[in-house]
């Protein structure tokens, strides 16, 4: 059987105190750590967080660069194309020209190498005719 006696009572006070110490020095401090680690991840969880949404933030301000430099890409590709195919009939413009004028100039040439060899077959036809008249009927006119 169980005793009450004074030992009871200080069984009870070594228990009681020990409670107390192992508080003081061993629970309290492991508390105060577990306390200050979940603080901590919770501080570093809102950080990553916050960076996770900032580099959402940016991924999005990259791709709207991106969108827009495409775009000005294409409209400065396109100006240009227009400005090429505008030199382009500039070019074709100045060649025709150029071929155009080198043509009535050879036209000229041609018309007045013409006029010439008819004047000078002109003054010739009656030295031809008599010299032709001769051959065919074999006797001098």
């Amino acid at each position: 059987m169980i005793d009450i006696n004074l030992s009871l009572f200080i069984q009870l006070i070594n228990i009681l105190l020990l409670m107390w110490i192992l508080n003081i020095l061993l629970y309290k401090p492991i508390r105060t750590i577990l306390k200050q680690r979940s603080e901590k991840m919770g501080l570093l969880a809102s950080e990553c967080n916050a960076a996770q949404e900032n580099l959402r933030h940016k991924e999005k301000e990259v791709q709207e660069e991106l969108q827009q430099a495409r775009k000005a890409g294409m409209e400065q590709k396109n100006l240009l194309k227009l400005d090429a195919q505008e030199e382009e009939k500039k070019l074709l413009q100045a060649a025709n020209q150029k071929v155009e004028g080198e043509l009535t100039q050879a036209r000229s040439k041609i018309a007045q190498q013409l006029e010439a060899a008819r004047k000078s077959l002109t003054g010739d036809m009656a030295a031809f005719s008599q010299e032709i008249a001769q051959k065919i009927l074999g006797r001098t006119i």
